[in-house]
């Protein structure tokens, strides 16, 4: 198990994940928006279901792959940013190779070139991901991790809740800039992030091996963690993707609010994960996680047999509830139940698994 000597909430190194994230989730949102447009405009169109299932696929395996090289490479030589540096250098570099490649004017030419920078785009943005969010460990100690995750929540969900604001933006700029915009963005954050946590984090990462005498996990840890993270996919499937189809379908008379109210209820989400960090860091993260294991259930069930738009709204704020308690305490479970020699990797199972349920509604809706 991890341990920290420090009581130390270090912020600063906090806030650049932050940022890091957010640079994630904005480049998410300019992917969303722009690859239908371009797939359209190179007459690509055919390759949806193939991009779908390649996202879907990277999104659930590069994480614990990831995480497992980097826990290597730590163990090997005691580095650890290598994957991601590579993970952040090669997202930068596809979004500006496709800036220029749609900024061209023989764009009929690259058909054969964008769905392989898409799919590496997939692949190198997926890299970084278990490496940077394991690293919370080093940022706090074990009982403040939530507090750590109610910020980081916050962050991520209120962009996401303001998706059609960053996608009037992203319209705003095109696509050419956009691109351009978003490997700055990566790039930057990432540069940022590895620059504050270098020195003192993977000193500090050093120093929790050294003294690790755990040689190997126990796999009943690693199903433990695949299940906290195949339930916080089940929050973030249903109000993400469900929510807005079902809404359509089944209420198609206020159907185009489904999408609305998805990111109403994700920032309502945001803003309570920030206010409850603290008192899930006060609280045992077995009962906070088996008490949102039951909250979601009933909303889903509850959305599943509803007739009423009312009732589904209800059904999807309770889904909300469950889901913001998973994403306070599940990151924080997982750490606190894994050897240093294995975090990443075990970070890696746990996102990897959170996108299961998300991969198969998108294909289902597609």
């Amino acid at each position: 198990m991890l341990t920290q000597k420090t009581d130390v909430l270090k912020w600063k190194e906090v806030y650049s994940l932050a940022a890091l994230n957010a640079a994630v989730v904005i480049s998410w949102i300019a992917y969303h928006e722009y690859q239908p447009i371009l797939m359209e405009k190179i007459g690509i169109t055919h390759l949806v279901d193939f991009l779908i299932i390649a996202k879907a696929i990277v999104l659930i395996l590069i994480p614990p792959f990831a995480g497992l090289l980097s826990d290597y490479i730590l163990r090997k030589n005691g580095k650890f940013l290598i994957i991601f540096t590579v993970g952040i250098g090669a997202t930068a570099m596809v979004f500006m190779v496709v800036a220029t490649l749609v900024g061209t004017h023989h764009i009929l030419d690259v058909k054969t070139i964008l769905p392989f920078m898409i799919v590496v785009w997939l692949i190198s943005m997926n890299l970084f991901v278990s490496p940077a969010n394991s690293m919370i460990e080093a940022f706090a100690p074990p009982k403040k991790l939530p507090i750590v995750m109610g910020f980081l929540f916050l962050v991520t969900e209120l962009l996401y809740a303001l998706e059609p604001v960053v996608v009037g933006l992203v319209s705003f700029f095109g696509d050419t800039l956009t691109f351009v915009v978003g490997g700055i963005l990566i790039a930057g954050s990432g540069y940022v992030f590895h620059r504050v946590s270098s020195d003192e984090v993977i000193q500090r990462k050093q120093e929790l091996l050294e003294n690790d005498r755990v040689q190997s996990q126990p796999f009943i840890s690693y199903i433990a963690i695949l299940i906290v993270g195949l339930f916080l996919g089940v929050g973030k499937a249903f109000l993400i993707e469900f929510l807005p189809e079902h809404f359509a379908f089944k209420y198609p008379a206020v159907g185009e609010y489904g999408d609305y109210i998805s990111f109403g209820i994700l920032g309502i989400c945001a803003v309570a994960g920030f206010l409850i960090g603290k008192r899930v860091s006060e609280s045992n993260l077995k009962k906070v996680i088996g008490t949102s294991f039951g909250i979601l259930a009933a909303g889903v069930l509850l959305m599943l047999v509803s007739s009423n738009p009312y009732l589904t709204v209800a059904a999807a704020l309770i889904i909300g509830a469950g889901f913001t308690m998973i994403n306070i305490s599940g990151l924080p479970f997982a750490i606190q139940n894994l050897s240093v020699r294995h975090v990443t990797y075990g970070v890696g199972i746990y996102i990897g698994a959170s996108e299961i349920l998300t991969g198969l509604f998108e294909y289902m809706y597609a």
